[in-house]
């Protein structure tokens, strides 16, 4: 996948992902630094955690993130799946 992109100085881009990461049911912010986030997700079938985390570029417009599941070599999809319905939502919110 692509990353995202936004047109916001780096504080406000993280502030806009902090918050719309947090709004998704079983999501923990677990660490944030001046450009990076790093969000649990818990799954609400079997309790699965998948980690998901931010790098915003210093200085540019740029988001790269990594989804990942913590157990095992695969998630059907799932981290895909999410990763597509946060740039979906993303997107919406930058236009």
């Amino acid at each position: 996948m692509e990353p995202l992109s936004h047109s916001s100085t780096v504080e406000e881009a993280k502030s806009a992902m902090k918050k719309m990461v947090a709004s998704i049911s079983g999501t923990q912010l677990l660490e944030e630094q001046d450009f990076y986030l790093h969000f649990v997700f818990t799954t609400s079938l079997g309790g699965f955690e998948d980690d998901v985390e931010f790098y915003f570029e210093e200085g540019g417009e740029i988001i790269h993130f990594r989804s990942a599941s913590r157990k095992g070599y695969g998630d059907l999809g799932a981290n895909k799946r999410r990763m597509k319905k946060i740039t979906k939502a993303w997107n919406k919110l930058n236009k």
